[in-house]
């Protein structure tokens, strides 16, 4: 029996809740999880004898979460009940414990033979993804508490937001507004997305990592805007960014998310204010498999600080 979905802080995102109230995402999933095809390994064979030869941690960890059917593959060829390619995968609590459910209509072709695939990457991807997801719903405080995972995706996290917004503003030719995007950025994703347990202190230690080109009364006049304007949600990200900066002044939420869309493909949507995505999309991007992000992005995470240890580091989310 479901019980109700369970991703960690997809109520505090403004993202998800958008695209839940307007296609019913929730009700969807219910729906398929009822009615749709539950792809096994003998389904998927190849792909998954494939896979079954990685031989490192987090991919054997995913494998041992879709065996154990912790890790659930969905499949539904009828267009009118499709899951939105912005959700690849939801986390429901049930009797048997948290369930992630990935949608994978658009990764699964059948053969004339009537035989199902999957390419053994995309496979990867998939499974690996949610099964972090899962993981994090047991215990969200391994995440929350994890230094390591907060420096490195919020380095990513910074990167992936500022090229969506230099490519449509040129910001980076201001070093002062470049400076003030990215310390708000960074603070926002720590705070809001992260969910870091960090200090205020060490927080702001954090968030200043990157201001190079900044006087003391511009730094201080960066935090005060940042802790006047009260952000707790991507749009109030957006718009104390856009009241700042004429070069930023048409920036809305909506404009944002159409770029990030069309750069960085629709399965990454929910990466926008939400970690479990993020992590997705940064292993995804990791991969360098093209089916579901774009790899044109792939420096942000391949070329990240002491990035050998992410996915070891993912390890300790999975229970």
């Amino acid at each position: 029996m479901i019980k109700g979905y369970m991703e960690s802080s997809l109520t505090q995102s403004e993202v998800f809740t958008g695209i839940k109230d307007e296609l019913g995402v929730v009700d969807k999933a219910k729906n398929l999880i009822k009615n749709a095809k539950h792809i096994t390994n003998e389904d998927i064979e190849a792909a998954y004898i494939t896979v079954k030869q990685v031989t490192d941690s987090l991919t054997v960890a995913a494998l041992k979460a879709f065996d154990s059917n912790r890790v659930q593959l969905l499949y539904n060829t009828e267009p009118s009940i499709a899951m939105t390619q912005a959700v690849p995968f939801l986390t429901f609590r049930t009797k048997a414990g948290h369930i992630t459910y990935v949608f994978v209509d658009k990764y699964i072709t059948m053969t004339r033979d009537n035989v199902l695939k999957i390419e053994p990457s995309i496979f990867r991807d998939l499974i690996t993804g949610a099964t972090v997801a899962n993981g994090i719903k047991a215990n969200y405080e391994n995440l929350s508490t994890n230094q390591y995972l907060s420096k490195i995706l919020m380095e990513i996290y910074t990167k992936l937001f500022t090229r969506i917004i230099n490519r449509e503003f040129s910001i980076g030719a201001d070093k002062v507004v470049f400076d003030t995007v990215r310390y708000w950025i960074n603070k926002y994703f720590l705070i809001n997305v992260f969910g870091t347990t960090d200090s205020p202190e060490n927080i702001e230690t954090l968030a200043l990592a990157h201001v190079k080109y900044l006087d003391e009364t511009q730094t201080q006049e960066m935090k005060n805007i940042y802790n006047d304007a009260g952000v707790s949600t991507i749009s109030d990200l957006l718009n104390i960014m856009s009241n700042y900066s004429s070069r930023m002044k048409d920036l809305t939420l909506g404009q944002f998310l159409n770029d990030w869309v069309n750069y960085y493909y629709a399965p990454t949507m929910l990466a926008v204010d939400n970690i479990e995505y993020l992590i997705f999309m940064a292993l995804c991007l990791l991969s360098g498999d093209g089916n579901i992000t774009n790899v044109s992005a792939s420096d942000v995470v391949k070329e990240a600080k002491n990035i050998k240890s992410f996915r070891s580091e993912l390890i300790k989310l999975i229970n």
